[in-house]
């Protein structure tokens, strides 16, 4: 239902669209690019198109830039546009050993092989607002590179060993349930069905909303749960795609993309002899730990399969988390309700009539009743 009923129709939605584009070019400041969002809002068009389920860094871009900054509308968009393209082949799975990381820290190890790689970020510094940020605007020139200096060796980087493969050598890591050998199912084109198996559960993880998982994560670390884990590791950095050739047949890497990978560990003593830790996987497009790390923990609630709490109750969980559908149908509530509205109005209405005919009309007025007033003799 649209707003059709509306005098001149078509031509005032039409009006309220492009008011809508005035809005977003009105005024004196130049406007964004999109190679400015994609540059230095990374992790906005990354959230969007970890929600919109399409790593492409431009594209994500435009959409951000065309919502407005909305990242549901614009990840909306970008799930639009991923329809419209033909599949041409499918990836090799690969090894998440492989990732190239940027950016590698360890909560539950101060010294891991490899060493903690922090990488860009102020996760360890003062969150104070910077005014100097101010004088960048209409600045000519290069910004300043505060790392300029920095010696940087030439030798190849040392290899970053994975924190849960040192737990899995000591056969510490209670592994999940073997699936079989079925290929997993792709959830953008065959619909989640209940029970889900955690392939679909990562999949719809993976393209939930960011806020959504956080807030579920979060409820889990607040009590309303029985996991509250401890991160085994996360890290950023990008991971190859390999296809197979279709010619030679042979493998081989044709790009890489940025991910966020997180892996949170949980103590089970169900096994008194031989207790061990559970675990949870999280992996999404583009710099978005917080996402990563949230994702972590639901995959390890839904892992318990206890429903007592709504974290670990896989229908709640994927049904509430996707942007599309819970923004949808939220602000579906602005669209006209008219018929509907007057249904429920025309019932109050005769219910309340009904009820003043067998009261004879004793409290039909509008005055209210006079209120009685205990005296003492």
């Amino acid at each position: 239902m649209g707003y059709v009923a509306v005098t001149a129709g078509e031509e005032i939605i039409e009006r309220a669209a492009d008011l809508f584009e005035k809005q977003r070019l009105d005024g004196d400041a130049e406007t964004l690019s999109v190679v400015q969002l994609e540059g230095q809002l990374e992790r906005l068009t990354a959230q969007a198109a970890s929600e919109g389920g399409l790593y492409a860094p431009r594209l994500a871009a435009l959409a951000v830039k065309q919502a407005q900054g909305d990242t549901v509308e614009a990840s909306f968009l970008l799930r639009a546009y991923r329809s419209t393209l033909e599949r041409w082949d499918e990836t090799v799975t690969v090894d998440h050993g492989e990732l190239f990381a940027t950016r590698r820290v360890s909560p539950a190890y101060k010294d891991v092989p490899g060493g903690q790689l922090l990488g860009p970020t102020k996760d360890y510094t003062q969150r104070l607002l910077d005014f100097d940020l101010e004088a960048e605007d209409g600045r000519e020139g290069e910004p300043d590179d505060p790392t300029a200096e920095w010696d940087v060796a030439d030798e190849d980087p040392e290899t970053v060993t994975n924190v849960m493969a040192i737990l899995r050598e000591e056969g510490l890591v209670e592994e999940p349930a073997a699936v079989g050998e079925t290929e997993p199912s792709d959830t953008t084109r065959t619909p989640v069905t209940h029970p889900a198996g955690r392939d679909e559960v990562l999949q719809e993880l993976a393209r939930g909303e960011t806020g959504a998982l956080t807030a579920l994560g979060y409820s889990a670390l607040r009590g309303y749960g029985q996991v509250h884990p401890t991160l085994a590791e996360v890290r950023v950095g990008r991971l190859p795609v390999k296809i197979e050739h279709p010619y030679t047949g042979e493998v081989v890497t044709v790009t890489d993309v940025e991910v966020s990978e997180s892996e949170a560990v949980v103590p089970v003593y169900a096994k008194r002899d031989d207790p061990q830790f559970a675990f949870g996987y999280g992996l999404t497009f583009g710099r978005n730990e917080r996402k990563a790390i949230a994702m972590t923990i639901l995959d390890a609630s839904i892992q318990l399969d206890g429903r007592d709490e709504p974290a670990e109750n896989p229908e709640f969980v994927l049904d509430v988390i996707d942007g599309m559908d819970s923004f949808g149908f939220i602000e579906h509530l602005k669209l006209p309700h008219y018929v509907t509205f007057q249904s429920i109005l025309d019932r109050i209405r005769s219910i309340r009539e009904r009820t003043l005919e067998g009261d004879g009309g004793a409290n039909s007025g509008s005055d209210p009743a006079p209120t009685e007033v205990e005296t003492d003799d």
